[in-house]
């Protein structure tokens, strides 16, 4: 599993994506881009890597911690054949494809990259029960994805620097 801290995800150059969840009314037309640019999640709750973690399809006050401690992965440099388990919804003015987990085969092995960091000593519940969901998918016949990707589509996941 690669989980990553927000300030490693590459990020755009113009427009960059803020994350958090709210309606469409506030959107970044009206509030000239004031943070955040992003509506929400879209997941499949059913999806086994979420077995664990309590969800329903679209962001819940559960997936607040999560966000605000979380950077979007960028879709545009991966295979279009990609399905995210987590999707972020940007702003319907940028509508740019925008993910916050993701599985993959690489070479002979798999991966799943998580847009928030679950590394190092976590304390809130939050944290630990998705990344007891995740672990525990990972260790299962269930972790199986389709998608492709190259060590380069990962690589350009993050910053650089």
């Amino acid at each position: 599993m690669l989980t990553l801290p927000p300030e490693s995800i590459r990020n755009f150059d113009a427009a960059p994506v803020r994350l958090g969840f709210s309606s469409i009314f506030w959107n970044t037309a009206w509030t000239q881009r004031q943070p955040p640019t992003t509506l929400g999640i879209l997941c499949d709750p059913k999806h086994p890597a979420l077995a664990q973690f309590p969800t329903e399809f679209h962001s819940d006050w559960q997936w607040w911690y999560l966000l605000h401690r979380a950077g979007a992965l960028r879709l545009d440099a991966l295979p279009r054949d990609l399905h995210p388990i987590v999707r972020t919804i940007d702003d319907w003015a940028t509508a740019r494809p925008l993910a916050l987990m993701i599985e993959g085969r690489v070479a002979r092995g798999k991966i799943l990259v998580c847009g928030f960091d679950l590394t190092g000593f976590l304390t809130d519940p939050v944290s630990l029960q998705m990344k007891k969901s995740l672990l525990d998918y990972m260790q299962s016949d269930a972790f199986d994805p389709k998608t492709k990707l190259q060590p380069e589509q990962i690589s350009q996941l993050l910053t650089g620097k």
